[in-house]
């Protein structure tokens, strides 16, 4: 593997989100220092009705737009249909990634060339950070999977809360699976790793902290879903990833309230 490009999704450019992206783009600097097999090129991908930003003291970074679509799930794949580098990963605006984090990845890509994926240990918080939790370890703790690290249909019966953020993707596999769906909204990346599941990539957690997620900052997106999606349809949104992971495309489906009984 050599130059990766780091997709980062802009939805604002006012200033709070410009503070935010000079915090992300810093953390991407630092892991320039320590992986020297190639170049860490930031992509931000931004609504065409805002002008691009000016970040100056970063190098190599690219821009692009998106007309109308401009949920998180569209501008990934906008920023994906633009990518020229073999690898990409996935910057939410609001997040850093762990100073090493490529460095101690290209150990694993380098003896495991049959992977499409490279999770790493996420570590997330609330938004002022007063509450700590682990996400994508439980391959590497628990029996769920046929390989340990690896997350396989097995493993994606028993859990389903994985985080994508941070990881390091095969571009052209992503592209060829489908990319992601923004129809399927809070289960958009369980069905993406069960499609993948289901095409038979490789996915592989990394046993490394690699990468800081910020959970229900003010108008982020797991902050627009809950506001938008009531408790007892989560559970919907979830079944209906499991029946869509066999197509490719996105069908556009919703989610259907199934009726209460009548009393007698």
């Amino acid at each position: 593997m050599k130059d990766i490009t780091i997709i980062i999704p802009l939805h604002d450019v006012s200033a709070p989100y410009i503070e935010m992206s000079k915090k992300a783009l810093e953390s991407v600097k630092k892991c320039g220092e320590y992986y020297k097999s190639g170049k860490l090129i930031p992509m931000f991908v931004i609504p065409s009705s805002y002008d691009c930003p000016v970040f100056e003291g970063y190098e190599n970074i690219t821009f692009t737009t998106n007309d109308g679509k401009t949920d998180f799930c569209s501008q990934v794949n906008k920023g994906v249909s633009e990518t020229k580098t073999d690898y990409f990963s996935i910057l939410e605006v609001d997040d850093t990634y762990a100073p090493k984090w490529f460095k101690m990845c290209e150990e694993y890509w380098n003896t495991n060339e049959d992977v499409s994926i490279f999770l790493p240990i996420n570590v997330q918080s609330n938004a002022d950070h007063t509450k700590w939790q682990y996400a994508n370890e439980l391959p590497l703790a628990m029996s769920f999977s046929n390989e340990i690290g690896v997350i396989d249909k097995d493993c994606l019966e028993n859990c389903s809360t994985f985080n994508l953020t941070g990881a390091v993707f095969n571009t052209s596999d992503f592209i060829e699976s489908g990319m992601l769906k923004p129809s399927i909204k809070v289960a958009f990346y369980y069905e993406f790793m069960l499609r993948y599941a289901e095409q038979g990539l490789k996915m592989l957690v990394v046993p490394k902290e690699g990468y800081y997620h910020v959970i229900g900052r003010k108008d982020s997106l797991s902050d627009i879903y809950a506001k938008e999606i009531p408790d007892n349809e989560i559970s919907l949104w979830f079944d209906l990833a499991k029946r869509e992971c066999v197509y490719k495309t996105d069908r556009w489906k919703t989610i259907v309230m199934p009726k209460k009984e009548t009393l007698k």
